[in-house]
């Protein structure tokens, strides 16, 4: 009968004890990383409505991707649904922004960083004023939520505060805490009863309740401006660090829900680099600009790069014929992207190159829906085209 030493019998039972826990771990990777699902048919995109350009500095969608608010820099707001029917138009003097609750029922108007105009107006679903409240300082940043009959607004303020305000019919109310830095960036998630921020002065990324109570945070590069944005149909989140100096670098970085960072993406600013990320978080498109020699000349290039969430490259695009810029990717893997004139194309995880859409003119804007189910194209004819995208 064998006997083996008891030494080696302990090495022997150590290493398939490791191998049982690495197949665990792979198991369970599995089944908590996004499944990437690649293929499928291209996106049909069509033109809805179009709507002046002029009359929209800045678009925002509600979370719910129902309602489209573009604000003037003179004041003018105006609220669409998603099939153009204009719910409202309002005149709110010395206001620059407008974000809109997920169901529609109110819209926060304000003028951003602005230290002479702290004043927060509410308006209701007919645009009408329902209330306004006055700030001790500038706003620099602001999310919302709906609650059933309850619209939920996040403000945060120069002062380093940050101010939870709910709107009802029966009530109008408020609280505020105390934030670490000025917060930039907010992002209000009432299914997890979570508030993610980042701010400056100093730099972090902080995880908290609904009352301020930290759940956890991480010290950032004070050299750069850092914003988080969530993913629609992902728990995990963006995090864009952009260079305070623009002859500097910067770098996105996807995220778990717990602030564990996933994959680091560098902004390499003398190839303008720019990172698009789908919805599920499942795929990345990494746009960039290089330069070739022709004859003798430097000739500039636009090419896209699509990777899935572990780095593993699907293809590269560009050339002088075609250049390719990145405008957005799907949950499927298919990547949305301008010729830098009029034509849209969408490219498959396979590589393959389809137009789908001509815009009435050159594209100058592109803002998408969170969901990446429609969009908004501002065109050199001085006209907002609203884009169908399924």
């Amino acid at each position: 009968m064998l006997r083996l030493n008891p030494t080696i019998r302990s090495v022997i039972v150590l290493i398939f004890g490791l191998a049982i826990c690495l197949a665990l771990i792979l198991v369970i990777r599995v089944f908590l990383t996004p499944t990437v699902m690649t293929g499928g048919k291209a996106p049909e995109i069509r033109i809805d409505w179009d709507t002046p350009a002029a009359q929209a500095d800045t678009i925002s969608f509600s979370g719910s991707d129902d309602y489209i608010c573009t604000a003037s820099n003179d004041g003018k707001i105006v609220c669409y649904d998603r099939i153009g029917n204009k719910r409202y138009s309002a005149n709110v003097s010395g206001a620059n922004r407008a974000v809109v609750s997920p169901d529609g029922a109110c819209t926060l108007v304000y003028s951003h960083r602005d230290p002479d105009n702290t004043r927060l107006v509410f308006l209701d679903a007919d645009g009408k004023e329902s209330w306004k409240m006055n700030l001790p300082s500038a706003v620099w940043s602001v999310d919302a939520a709906s609650d059933g009959d309850t619209a939920i607004f996040v403000v945060g303020t120069q002062e380093k505060r940050i101010y939870y305000i709910t709107i009802s019919k029966k009530s109008k109310r408020y609280r505020r805490f105390k934030s670490l830095g000025i917060p930039v960036s907010l992002a209000l998630d009432l299914r997890s009863e979570q508030l993610l921020y980042t701010t400056q002065q100093p730099s972090t990324l902080r995880s908290t309740d609904l009352r301020g109570r930290v759940n956890w945070e991480s010290n950032l590069d004070s050299n750069k401006s850092h914003f988080a944005e969530p993913l629609s149909n992902s728990n995990r989140f963006v995090l864009r660090s952009n260079a305070n100096n623009p002859k500097d670098d910067g770098v996105v970085t996807l995220l778990e829900e717990n602030g564990k960072d996933i994959r680091r993406i560098p902004l390499i600013a003398a190839e303008a680099t720019n990172v698009h990320i789908s919805p599920n978080a499942a795929f990345i498109c990494v746009g960039y600009r290089k330069s070739i020699q022709h004859s003798g000349q430097s000739m500039p290039e636009r090419h896209a790069a699509l990777y899935d969430y572990l780095g593993r490259k699907f293809w590269d695009k560009g050339s002088m014929l075609l250049q390719v810029t990145p405008l957005l990717v799907l949950d499927t893997g298919f990547v949305l992207t301008s010729d830098g004139e009029k034509r849209l194309f969408a490219v498959g995880s396979d590589g393959a190159i389809k137009q789908v859409c001509e815009l009435p003119s050159s594209l100058i804007n592109f803002t998408k829906s969170g969901d990446g189910s429609q969009a908004m194209a501002e065109c050199a004819d001085g006209r907002l085209y609203h884009l169908h995208i399924r």
